[in-house]
């Protein structure tokens, strides 16, 4: 895939056609609300579907409840072991400069302060994030009795109801920033989603070899099909990504006061992440040493004492690793869960669902449900 200008422009006036129309039916029949209610009881991969959903959203579930044909499991399931072995790392980079790296995007950070203004909390958004990641990541996720699918059935389904609220706002510049979660827009989550998170991960001082971070983009570009990116622009190759990240960076990445309320919003859900004063600031500074100081500076990250520590990398592999039994190992359990009991508080909070994190993934981490 070549991509330019061009065809990145183009990109930015298409959404999800297919399940576009089914919303746009369900709203005009107001249906949408009984439609939410029905999906909050699906959680299973393998799980059969409520009678009383309307047959297009039913077909519609049933034709996309699997991983696309000819998928390669062993590449998948090396992108779940890479979870597995560095997963409160990966859920640390995730909660922190991949959201950054989106929030820095001028034009589809709109979509996310428009849907705030309508009813969607900045801090729940945080936390299903998180909890969609760990359904998709968890092992098995995208299998029959996973987790997985359902979670990416629902996320594609928020982003088409979004997309139309947004649109009948008469608010919204489609001519400017196009269709509101636009493909170009998924691409550019997808890249922070993946090779951000290979890059974060490499830069903390933890060795990734090439063949972990092809197989981890593959895991994202599956995802990506199943959340309704077109097949066809999607990267194949570490390589090929880099160069959209870059194309994605140079055509929208820049200062932005959606970008800064945004950012503020998440460095208040890590606010007082854990007791005391000894790890106050370390937020902002991971995400200036794995961003980088124009995004930071761009969305107004505060600067902490803690970027000296991070830039000696060994130390700050150890503070991420859960194999080092020393000083920083023991830290990533005190940052790392304390992220995702964050988490789980902002999805009882708001949700009144429980935030959970699979049981394979529980004893790979040396973790308890009990604690988060």
């Amino acid at each position: 895939m070549l991509y330019t200008d061009e065809c990145l422009e183009k990109l930015r006036m298409e959404g999800d056609p297919v399940l576009d129309r089914i919303m746009d039916e369900l709203f005009q029949n107001s249906q949408v609300g009984s439609v939410n209610e029905l999906l909050k009881r699906l959680m299973h991969n393998n799980q059969e579907y409520p009678e009383e959903l309307p047959d297009t959203i039913e077909f519609w579930l049933k034709n996309t409840a699997h991983c696309p044909e000819g998928v390669d499991w062993a590449r998948i399931k090396n992108a779940t072991d890479l979870f597995q072995e560095h997963g409160i790392a990966i859920t640390f980079l995730l909660s922190t400069s991949s959201l950054v790296n989106c929030y820095a995007a001028r034009k589809g950070v709109k979509v996310l302060t428009f849907s705030y203004r309508l009813g969607q909390n900045a801090y729940r958004r945080i936390a299903e994030t998180g909890q969609f990641v760990l359904h998709i990541l968890a092992p098995g996720g995208l299998e029959s009795g996973g987790l997985g699918i359902k979670a990416i059935q629902k996320v594609r389904l928020m982003h088409s109801a979004i997309r139309h609220l947004v649109q009948k706002t008469g608010r919204w510049d489609e001519k400017e920033n196009g269709i509101p979660i636009c493909q170009e827009d998924l691409l550019g989550t997808l890249i922070s989603f993946s090779i951000v998170i290979i890059d974060g991960l490499r830069q903390l001082g933890m060795k990734i070899t090439n063949k972990q971070a092809e197989d981890y983009l593959y895991f994202w570009k599956i995802v990506g099909i199943m959340l309704g990116v077109r097949k066809d622009i999607l990267p194949e190759t570490i390589q090929e990504a880099k160069q959209l990240e870059e194309m994605i960076k140079t055509r929208h990445h820049g200062p932005s006061p959606e970008g800064v309320l945004m950012t503020r919003a998440l460095l208040e859900f890590h606010a007082d992440l854990i007791p005391g004063e000894m790890f106050d600031n370390i937020i902002p500074a991971l995400i200036r040493e794995t961003a980088g100081d124009e995004i930071a500076d761009w969305l107004e990250v505060p600067h902490s004492n803690w970027i000296k520590i991070m830039k000696f990398k060994e130390l700050t592999g150890f503070l991420l690793d859960p194999d080092y039994t020393g000083f920083f190992g023991s830290m990533v359990n005190r940052v790392g869960l304390a992220i995702l009991k964050r988490q789980s508080l902002a999805m009882t909070d708001y949700e009144y669902t429980q935030f959970l994190i699979p049981t394979e993934l529980q004893k790979a981490w040396g973790i308890e449900e009990k604690r988060v």
